[in-house]
């Protein structure tokens, strides 16, 4: 509960310097003050004070009104945007631990502007994420994240936060800055995240409050407990006031996702595919893939803070969190797919396509993998995989303030952020040919019939075909410093204070990346001696590490596909050495195969980055010069950054291939030395300025320079050289792959215009209007080089192309107060974002996964032309209910899928999720959360595909459907 009083001295928000000015000003004053002082000691970048540049006094309270739940979290979102001194939106936490979401990724999407992926990584849009990821801000996938106005980053994503690393329970709110002023860090080309934690003196008194709840997927049928316990309080001493907050969280969470698949189409023009479809092309997929995930997470953290103020002038304070996060996911899939485009009608049949020979339903005979065609039907593989990521995050903070005089202050912050990360992936894929196979994918979703299903169920049916392994171990550690300081001018017309500031960060990162360690088993290209047909056959190998499987209620039963199935046991996969010595032993019979994957020396990717930066800001306003009050900022950042990376680069080992005895003599895989070193230099001007019509009615205008720097993926010094050659062994090109530690930042000259009307304490209505003009953006481009005294072409990302993108958000939140009785409780909040591109470049993050597509425009990566939020809310006396839908137009995830090498679209999406909470007094409330009420099924697209000879099908096909959970959670929530 939130009192605001009705006569207050005067207060602010983010960075703002002047007394609000609502229609009902005297109680907007107070909700100011009271609601925007929590800003003040978690934003180090600058203080909330009064308009004459003093710090906010305290409030005498007369009148009062209370407002809780949903509501108060909103008014506190408004007031904050409202009187920031840049555009800014902000989600706050009323109550202790309760962002309106379950974690902070699916929290920022209510956000205008504001867009997520539901995958686990772009580039591998085959795994579903239930609580979100990359978070991406009008489009743009460079946004920087930080904690409390200072640097935080998750060792896994090179420079950003992993926002679902962090607790949502231990944040008191997350503001999405869009245009910065000259304070802020640089760095967020399309914004920047604040995440705010509490601090003591944000309240007057003792703070002691908690959650307990328990949470339930449909489809896992698992329950996982989460909690947290804040306590916060302040006391007066012989040396002056001090506070003491310490917040603790600990959440589990368990999922489960189903899908199916289709495999790439291909143009055929055989005449076995063609028979009897009467043209001169067709376009068939490879195969069909379904594929049930297990997901476990838990995420434990722990946020802490001092405050001192010795005297009324100095304050001294010290922060600490800690965030760890486990997860781990367990898959079974079952696929058949042609890896060489041989697949034909089985004999005395052909194939079904539509009117565009796109191909719809057949029984299918393939030499994939074998070289032959026979009439045992198609490789038909199952596999089981484990994967597990474990990321802790370290943030520890001390700084001051100091007032020397009324018009001089000092601000003093130091940081230390430490992540680290360890990942372990591990998969063992069996296989066997299957006869009697039909596929159909005509319908909703595509379907699989086996004539024999007793067949897929008898391990001597099956064998040991291959494994693979991946690993992945990061560490990353920055110290920064900051000081800041603030003149504020007596007896200006004009000139309201002066900031100038300087801040020094050093920064070690250390990336080993293994790779996907794909090797054999056993095979038909691949005999193991002594074994009937050359196989692992699975009722003479490793007898006691398969067992039938059973992908219980597969996609809610809505899809056709064999379910019992031979698959390896959880407890080979989940057990990595000791599966390891098993396989081993197999592959032993032959002489070469998979071996258990270990760190090479082009896996690790190290950078140290330095970098100082200074900032000169000047905040001024009048309320008469132009006929209305006019306030804003105009400032200037200048940063130098200084890099160092340290690799290697590789020849290809040729030995024993088919080369020339020349070629096998002079590349043996041998490695060499590729560091470099650079320093670049950016200025970046900034604009705020605020034109007030009336006491609801105001307008902006920003305009700013931003920057965002390159990945540490994208820096990486590594140069993988390779040989090409003919059947006869002739070399035909020498090529290669490589990062650019010599990347440039990408930047932007971005502008704002809004127009905002807050008509009530708790209702706006709102327009933005944005434009960027983005330049440097990274893409891969093939360039001659010289190694080893001959030219190699080398693929490596470049500073090159520019674009523009352009859209607009609309916003708009009320209660209706003026309806009778319990209708007076309804409320709605909403908002709409559409985007727009032009230019730029369309590559992949990873400069080693090109993709396969040529002669294709397409648009940026993440960019969705149009998203929404649509709120109801009803705040009436003790109950608190909201239903909430979101929605993104269909994007572009990656110009380049991992599996396909395919350009992969996310489909239109749209979930609905509610909460309803009871509150029984001021200190106890009880409630039910639900997510993805609607059973939303998850759509990917695949294409276009480019052919030889500059064809292109520009048609995009259903790559994957997903169904996951609905989520209903019992929540418990305490305060005193």
């Amino acid at each position: 509960m939130y009192k605001f009083s009705s006569h207050a001295s005067a207060g602010t928000g983010v960075h703002a310097r002047r007394t609000p000015r609502l229609r009902h000003s005297a109680m907007a004053v107070s909700i100011g003050l009271l609601l925007a002082a929590p800003v003040y000691a978690q934003q180090t970048q600058s203080s909330p004070t009064a308009p004459d540049g003093k710090t906010a006094g305290s409030a005498v309270d007369l009148d009062t009104v209370e407002v809780r739940g949903v509501r108060a979290s909103l008014i506190k979102s408004q007031v904050i945007k409202r009187d920031a001194s840049q555009i800014v939106d902000s989600v706050s936490a009323e109550d202790i631990g309760a962002l309106p979401d379950r974690s902070v990724t699916e929290t920022l999407q209510r956000v205008s502007g504001v867009t997520i992926d539901h995958f686990a990584a772009r580039s591998d849009p085959d795994h579903f994420s239930a609580e979100g990821s990359g978070v991406m801000i009008r489009g743009l996938t460079q946004v920087r994240g930080e904690l409390n106005g200072r640097d935080i980053f998750s060792a896994a994503s090179g420079r950003g936060l992993s926002f679902e690393d962090v607790p949502a329970e231990l944040m008191a709110g997350v503001d999405v800055y869009k245009n910065p002023s000259a304070e802020i860090i640089e760095g967020g080309l399309g914004g920047t995240v604040n995440l705010r934690t509490r601090m003591p003196f944000d309240n007057p008194g003792r703070i002691v409050g908690g959650n307990v709840d328990y949470n339930y997927g449909d489809m896992s049928k698992k329950y996982k407990p989460s909690a947290s316990f804040l306590f916060s309080d302040r006391w007066n001493t012989g040396i002056g006031e001090m506070g003491f907050m310490i917040d603790v969280a600990h959440s589990e969470l368990a999922t489960r996702s189903d899908g199916i698949q289709v495999e790439p189409y291909v143009r055929r023009t055989d005449e076995a595919v063609l028979a009897g479809s009467g043209r001169s092309e067709v376009f068939v997929p490879g195969g069909v893939n379904w594929r049930q995930l297990d997901f476990e997470r838990k995420r434990d953290g722990i946020a802490a803070a001092f405050q001192w103020k010795p005297s009324d002038a100095t304050e001294i304070y010290a922060q600490f969190l800690r965030s760890r996060y486990e997860m781990n996911w367990q898959e079974r899939a079952a696929f058949f797919n042609d890896s060489n485009n041989s697949i034909t009608p089985a004999p005395g049949t052909t194939f079904d396509y539509d009117d565009r020979g796109a191909f719809l339903r057949g029984s299918p005979v393939s030499s994939s993998w074998r070289g032959v065609l026979t009439g045992d039907g198609v490789r038909f593989n199952t596999d089981n995989r484990y994967s597990e990521q474990r990321t802790t995050t370290t943030d520890m903070s001390v700084g001051f303030s100091h007032f020397f005089n009324d018009n001089l202050q000092i601000k003093g912050d130091m940081q230390l952020v430490e992540s680290e990360n360890e990942q372990l992936d591990f998969t063992v894929f069996s296989a066997t040919y299957l006869p009697g196979l039909s596929y159909d994918v005509s319908g909703k979703y595509p379907s699989v019939q086996i004539a024999n299903p007793a067949f897929t169920q008898d391990p001597s049916n099956y064998f040991w075909a291959a494994a693979m392994d991946h690993l992945g171990k990061n560490r990353g550690r920055q110290l920064s410093t900051r000081v800041d300081l603030e003149y504020t001018f007596d007896d200006s017309s004009w000139l309201r204070f002066a900031r100038f500031g300087m801040r020094a960060t050093d920064r070690n990162q250390i990336n080993k990346n293994s790779g996907y360690n794909w090797g054999v088993i056993s095979d038909n290209w691949a005999a193991i001696p002594g074994t009937s047909n050359g196989l692992a056959n699975m009722s003479e190998f490793m007898t006691d590490q398969s067992s039938l499987f059973t992908f219980s209620d597969f996609f809610r039963g809505g899809v056709n596909v064999p379910t019992t199935l031979v698959v390896p046991n959880s407890s080979l996969v989940n057990n990595y050495r000791s599966a390891s010595q098993m396989i081993q032993q197999i592959v032993a019979l032959r002489g070469y195969g998979w071996a258990p994957d270990t760190y090479q020396p082009q896996d690790t990717n190290r950078q140290h980055e330095r970098t100082q930066a200074a900032y000169a800001a000047l905040y001024f306003g009048n309320d008469e010069a132009w006929g209305v009050p006019v306030d804003g900022n105009i400032g200037i950042r200048v940063v130098q950054t200084k890099t160092q990376a340290e690799g290697f680069g590789q020849f290809q080992n040729l030995a024993g291939l088919n080369v020339s005895p020349e070629l096998q003599a002079r590349y043996t895989g041998q490695y060499f030395e590729n560091n470099s070193q650079g320093s670049y230099t950016n200025v970046l001007p900034s604009l705020n300025l605020r034109l007030r019509f009336t006491d609801s009615l105001q307008w902006r205008f920003a305009a700013s320079k931003a920057m965002a720097r390159p990945d540490y993926t994208q820096l990486q010094p590594y140069v993988l050289l390779n040989v090409e050659t003919n059947d006869a062994g002739q070399a035909t090109d020498f090529v290669g792959t490589a990062g650019n530690p010599n990347l440039k930042p990408m930047v932007a000259n971005q502008f704002d215009t809004a127009l905002e009307w807050y008509f009530d304490t708790s209702d706006m209505l709102y327009a933005t209007l944005f434009y960027k003009k983005v330049k440097d953006y990274f893409s891969t481009q093939t360039r001659s080089e010289i190694y080893d005294n001959r030219p190699w072409l080398v693929t490596r990302p470049y500073n090159m192309d520019e674009g523009t993108i352009r859209g607009a958000e609309l916003g708009y939140t009320q209660f209706f107060d003026q309806l009778p009785g319990w209708l007076s409780g309804f409320g709605v909040n909403a908002n709409f974002t559409f985007v727009d591109s032009q230019g730029g470049a369309n590559t992949a993050t990873d400069p080693y996964t090109n993709t396969t597509v040529t002669g294709v425009e397409l648009p940026l990566e993440g960019l969705s032309r149009r998203s929404y939020n649509l709120a109801g809310i009803y705040e009436k006396g003790p109950l608190s209910l909201r239903l909430a839908y979101n929605w993104r137009s269909r994007y572009l995830l990656t110009t380049s899928d991992a599996s396909t090498r395919l350009p992969t679209w996310a489909d239109d999406y749209g979930q609905l999720d509610g909460s309803f909470f009871y509150r029984f007094n001021e200190h106890l409330q009880l409630g039910v959360q639900a997510n993805n009420l609607t059973n939303t099924v998850t759509k990917v697209l695949m294409g276009p595909t480019s052919y030889e000879g500059g064809e292109v099908d520009p048609r995009l096909y259903t790559r994957s459907s997903f169904v996951n959970d609905r989520r209903y959670s019992l929540v418990l929530r305490m305060n005193w």
